[in-house]
């Protein structure tokens, strides 16, 4: 394969020059019009982590959360009084239960 080399004197330096130029305002363009929607998302952004939304939204999630904790716990004092139950009412079953539940679990452990 045969390169060409191409003459100096074909080139159009004028026409180079202003093709460039245009490249450099088409690229100062595009980084106005970037630069101008990055800053119109960051203020938007900071807006709203600013504004009472995100505070109040945060402020009824810390709530519901306390709610569902305190629910939590009571089921879970519930759950225990009837397991001590169950088990003062019938301690052998309790005995028997508990050591095939162990020995089950020892076998999936194993493996």
């Amino acid at each position: 394969m045969k390169t060409q080399r191409i003459d100096p004197k074909d080139i159009d330096l004028d026409y180079l020059r202003k093709e460039f130029q245009r490249f450099r305002a088409d690229i100062a363009g595009v980084k106005d019009k970037l630069s101008g929607n990055a800053t119109d998302a960051l203020d938007q952004i900071s807006g709203y982590l600013n504004g009472g939304a995100l505070a109040s939204r945060l402020s009824s999630l810390e709530a519901e959360f306390e709610s569902l904790a305190g629910k939590a716990k009571g089921y879970g004092k519930e759950g225990v009084h009837q397991l001590e139950q169950k088990v003062s009412e019938r301690p052998i079953v309790s005995v028997a239960v508990a050591f095939g539940v162990g020995i089950l679990a020892a076998q999936l452990f194993r493996r």
